[in-house]
């Protein structure tokens, strides 16, 4: 899995300003005061300010990754590789641990599980799966036929832009222990890619909404 931050629009001082609007006020220059209103927009659910900036990601991850994340639609819209138009069977998500399935519904695996000859049954399961589509897309059956047969281990990419809320309120979610591991594994990612901008621009609202 791989995920790169490709843009970004905004900083705290944008939220600061789109908050201080409504007073007819702005600022060029942060300082502890805005801290603090940030800290309030966020307790009291003042949420509109932080939809002005904006992120944009290309992500890298199986389908079924995929699937998770688009479960987030509010703020974000995404454009993702097509298997109707090229062939991108060639790359899988290599499982190298087992989970075992959690008692709770509320999670869906915990521990792990020994079973290093299920992994290797996985493994031939894909490949025969690839070389399946291969097969049929060299005796002239469409690709967007011959896909149905491959498995959601398959790797995909996409392009992923939202506001910042839209993210914070991602992370709020997908973080949490409770999360599919392969899911908060690029959350993480996400999340620290943004940390590491340059100039930290949007410390004080990530420190605000606890991450």
């Amino acid at each position: 899995m791989k995920v790169e931050l490709l843009d970004k629009f905004g900083n705290d001082l944008m939220v600061i300003n789109a908050a201080r609007v409504s007073y007819g006020k702005s600022k060029e220059i942060l300082d502890e005061k805005d801290y603090k209103l940030i800290k309030y927009l966020v307790e009291h659910k003042h949420t509109a300010p932080f939809r002005h900036p904006q992120l944009q990601f290309r992500i890298e991850c199986p389908i079924f990754v995929e699937r998770q994340l688009f479960k987030h639609q509010v703020g974000i819209t995404a454009n993702s590789l097509s298997g109707r138009y090229v062939d991108f069977s060639d790359k899988y998500y290599e499982t190298t641990t087992l989970r075992r399935q959690s008692k709770s519904s509320k999670q869906g695996s915990e521990g792990d599980l020994d079973r290093p000859d299920l992994i290797e049954k996985m493994n031939k399961h894909n490949l025969a799966s690839q070389i399946l589509y291969s097969e049929l897309c060299e005796a002239g059956v469409a690709k967007e036929q011959a896909r149905v047969i491959l498995p959601l281990c398959l790797e995909t990419q996409f392009i992923w832009t939202g506001s910042l809320l839209a993210f914070l309120h991602f992370w709020g979610l997908r973080l949490k222990p409770d999360a599919q591991k392969e899911t908060r594994d690029v959350a993480a990612e996400m999340l620290r890619l943004v940390k590491e901008i340059p100039g930290n621009p949007f410390k004080f609202t990530i420190e605000a909404f606890g991450l």
